[in-house]
């Protein structure tokens, strides 16, 4: 059975168009999210390897 609704024909590079502009948009927002969280994810590293040093030092203590 044929479909009632005729497709309008499109440009051969229009979709790939679209998925090239979605890409393109996702790689930017992740790409940008990375470099404004870099200084908080260095801090963060330091403040855990600070936790674990900790830890290691009351792990380590003679007193039970």
């Amino acid at each position: 059975m044929r479909s009632l609704v005729r497709s309008t024909p499109r440009p051969p590079g229009a979709r790939r168009g679209q998925s090239m502009v979605e890409y393109v948009t996702i790689s930017a927002a992740l790409l940008g999210a990375t470099t404004i969280g870099w200084p908080f994810l260095v801090q963060l590293l330091n403040a855990l390897s600070r936790y674990f040093g900790s830890l290691y030092y009351v792990i380590q203590s003679p007193l039970p």
